[in-house]
This record gives C-alpha cells, structure tokens and sequence, in this order.
C-alpha cells in the first residue's frame, strides 16, 4: 500500500477558503451498516448512502468553507461523504482516498463502500478528514467537489449538518451548526439580454439529487452533434465557477468552488469553445476584481474551431461543445492552482449529469498540445490550458 501524508497536528495556516433528472441507477435508501465504523485493526462496511432531496445547483449555491470544524459525525455522515467522493472518475494512475476520525485513520474503497485500517493516527480537528493520494492534483480536486456537496445535501436532514472546509491538500468536516441551503440567485449578467455576451439567470435549484446524480454520472467520450443552448451553457459555466450569495472573509465574493485563501486562480482563465466561436467566461465585473459579480461570456475569436481543436489535442472527443480551463503562468501554489481545477471539472461533469449532458476530461496536456490549443483558439499564451472538457448530449 502506497505510504499516506498522515494527518498533522500543525494549525494549517494556508486555508483553502471560498464563500466555501431521473438516474438509471438506483439511488440507494440507506438502510442500517452492516458493521460500525471500525475502531481496532479491523475493516468494516460503511451505511448505503442516504438520499436527502437537495439538489445540486441548490447545494452549489449554497456552499461555503466553515474553517473551525467540530463534533463527531455518524456513521451514515461519513457514508455519505466518502459515497460521493468515491464517484469521482479518475484520470491518473490511481487516486487512494483516505478518511481519519476519532477511532483512527483507514483507506477507503469505493468499489465496495468499505474502511481497510491503515493507522492508529486519529483527526487532528474536526469530525473527520480526508485526504489523498494520487498521480494528480487534478483527481483530488475531482473528488473533493462530490464530498463537499455530499455534505451540503445532509444540511436539513434530521441528524446535525454536516459543515466542510479544504485546508491545503486535506478535506475538513465537522458536524456543527451552518447556514442553511441558499437558492438567491445573485449571478446576473452585465451584458443586456439579446447581445453578444449575455447569459441568462442560471437555476440554483433542480429536478436531479445529488446522490441521484451521482449515481448516474454521465461521465462518457460519445457525443450527439447537436449544439448547446444559451441556458445550457449558461448553467454549466456558472456550477464550474459561478457567484454564490456568500461573501469569503477577504471580502471576495464566494463562488461554486472553494480557493486557497480565496485567491479564485481560474479568474480569466476559462473558455468556451463552441460552434460560434471562442468566449473568455467572466463572474466579475471589473473582470479582476473579487469583490465583485458578473455572468457572461467575451467572444475572443469568431468562427468555428472545434475541428481545428480536435486536431491538435491527441484522443480528444468530437463534441459539440469544450471548455478549456487554464491556469496563469508563472503559477503560485501550483498544488492549490490544480487543485481548483479540479474542484471546476468536478461541479462541471455533475451539472452537465443533472440536465442530461454527457461530459469528460482531456489532461495530461503535452506542452505542443497546449501551444497548439492556444494558436487555434486564440487564448493568450500566459494562460496555460490544464484541461480539455467536450460536453454535449449522449446518443440515444
């Protein structure tokens, strides 16, 4: 087994601090674990995870990072987290996940929804923590998202909510008093209806669960050819990295994602590739300024490229729409930046899920790849792109 980065004892200082359909697959109902969590050199199977009711452009809206986690979760909280995360798919070699509490710390195995014991090293804060091993940022990023939401869906249950906070690599929970579910809609574009540039009013509330969607991820590389809709659009830019009614402690105004220190290093750096053209997406207004909302699109090259885009990216899917998520060059945190990647692909591929897109990931970009996408679409040569993503509705 591959050695983990064990859970330290040292107050992070680094917070990782933002403003925090009808499946094919059954969702599970949640009955009764076979075996508690275990608290010895034993292994034991985790509660079905429950269904709340939320959905995900609800519990996108209303996420925020609660930094001084507390209490002890149940055994159905922690199956629920560890549920979601499992979902994420992985795009390296291997992505191990890892979960520490009061009883110690274990390795999880989403194939089964099962703890192995790993170590005697209990949670340092907070009710539980999970942390990963993998090739790639990225695959932690991915799998982040999908636990932070699962947590968010608990808020209203009957049992105490579940808060969360990412600090540095790790994934903080704790089991205490949070806002509430939120669905104001605050992210409106500037540009007037009919012109180039606007978006509509994305939905911050839904048809599809959380736990439903993620139990039918359309995460897939077969594409129908036919174009995304204004709202579509629309709706899948704002779960990748929209404004949410939070405000972070820096005064910045909180989005989908959570970000180091509330730094939003996607600012600027995210593309729209479609059958009209290349678009910058912009959630603020002056475009650099955090304090500040926005929702609407910048055509930076006319004309249709995707096929041009295809060619240059080795493996990558026709499709009828691509979102490009770069990163500025030099990069600051360059495990924080990946990781925020991450954290926009993950939200992406479960809002796509939700309205019936299909969605998936090109990464592993070699540096011709990357030049050759910046050439062809027009993007600056200091935006660095990290991943490919071809959205579009699946054949029937």
């Amino acid at each position: 087994m591959k050695k983990m980065l064990l859970i330290s004892v040292l107050v992070i200082s680094a917070i990782l601090s933002g403003s925090c359909f009808t499946p094919s697959a059954p969702v599970p109902t949640g009955p009764e674990p076979t075996t508690s969590v275990p608290d010895a050199e034993s292994e034991g199977l985790l509660a079905e995870p429950t269904s709340t009711g939320n959905s995900v452009e609800l519990c996108l809206n209303s996420r925020y990072s609660n930094h001084n986690p507390t209490g002890t979760a149940s055994d159905q909280q922690l199956s629920n987290v560890l549920w979601a995360a499992g979902k994420a798919p992985i795009t390296g070699s291997f992505r191990d996940i890892y979960v520490a509490n009061q009883n110690g710390t274990y390795l999880y195995d989403p194939s089964s929804n099962k703890l192995n014991w790993h170590s005697s090293d209990v949670a340092s804060r907070g009710a539980f923590v999970l942390s990963f091993e993998r090739e790639l940022h990225f695959d932690a990023g991915l799998s982040y998202m999908p636990a932070i939401l699962a947590s968010i869906s608990l808020w209203g249950s009957t049992e105490s909510s579940v808060s969360n906070c990412p600090m540095r690599s790790k994934l903080y929970f704790g089991v205490q008093d949070v806002r509430g579910l939120n669905s104001e809609v605050v992210a409106h574009s500037s540009v007037p209806e009919g012109e180039d540039g606007w978006l509509p009013d994305p939905k911050t509330t839904g048809d599809n669960t959380v736990e439903a969607v993620l139990a039918d991820l359309k995460y897939t590389s077969n594409f129908s050819q036919t174009n995304l809709t204004k709202q579509q659009i629309s709706q899948i830019l704002w779960a990748g990295y929209g404004c949410t009614p939070h405000t972070a402690a820096t005064g910045a105004m909180g989005l989908t994602v959570p970000s180091a220190m509330a730094r939003y290093f996607l600012t600027e750096t995210i593309y729209l590739v479609n059958e009209n053209g290349v678009y910058r997406y912009h959630n603020r207004n002056p475009s650099t300024d955090l304090k500040t909302r926005d929702h609407r699109i910048e055509r930076i090259k006319s004309g249709d490229v995707r096929s041009s885009l295809q060619s240059a990216v080795s493996g990558l899917s026709q499709a009828p729409c691509y979102v490009v998520l770069c990163l500025k060059s030099p990069m600051v945190g360059q495990e924080f930046c990946e990781l925020e990647v991450g954290f926009v692909a993950s939200n992406i591929l479960m809002q796509a899920s939700a309205i019936d897109l299909g969605c998936y990931f090109k990464t592993k970009l070699a540096s011709d790849e990357q030049e050759a996408i910046q050439n062809t679409t027009g993007i600056p040569s200091s935006h660095i792109p990290q991943v490919v993503i071809s959205i579009g509705n699946t054949p029937d």
